[in-house]
């Protein structure tokens, strides 16, 4: 599997991911890495109906996502993480580095405003910083036609 787009976005599959995404990047899979997810067959039925008939949907816990990105197997890929925690389990070893884009995070009373769409703990802008420390590129971009900015602890 190669991975088109690494993202964090509490939402998942949604509007943007599926047409904006998608299309920028040509995936022809989308896998979202949720430990939590991977065991409920309902929540991966929801994800499937919400992507379009062409769009394959996985649901992996960390070690089995670890794995799939060692097979090749034709599988153009949309990595996605519902938070900074979840992309620092699966991306901090035994995955390629490459590039994380940091899309929508909700308000929670832990997180601050970070730019207009997503908020943030201070612990997870440490595992943000920690993943560019390994040579992670970090990016707040909410849409492919946006411009591009580097996350900045």
């Amino acid at each position: 599997m190669e991975a088109v787009l690494y993202r964090i976005d509490e939402r998942l599959i949604h509007g943007q991911v599926m047409v904006a995404w998608q299309a920028k990047t040509g995936a022809n899979t989308v896998v979202i890495v949720d430990d939590v997810a991977a065991h409920d067959a309902f929540m991966q039925q929801v994800y499937q109906l919400a992507a379009p008939s062409n769009i394959k949907v996985e649901v992996a816990e960390v070690q089995q996502f670890r794995e799939m990105m060692r097979e090749k197997d034709g599988k153009n890929a949309i990595i996605l993480f519902k938070g900074p925690m979840e992309a620092w389990e699966a991306l901090h070893e035994d995955v390629e580095i490459g590039e994380l884009i940091v899309g929508n995070v909700a308000t929670t009373p832990k997180r601050t405003k970070y730019t207009k769409y997503a908020y943030m703990s201070e612990e997870e802008k440490d595992k943000l910083a920690d993943l560019q420390q390994l040579g992670w590129k970090v990016n707040m971009q909410l849409l492919p036609d946006d411009t591009k900015t580097e996350f900045k602890r």
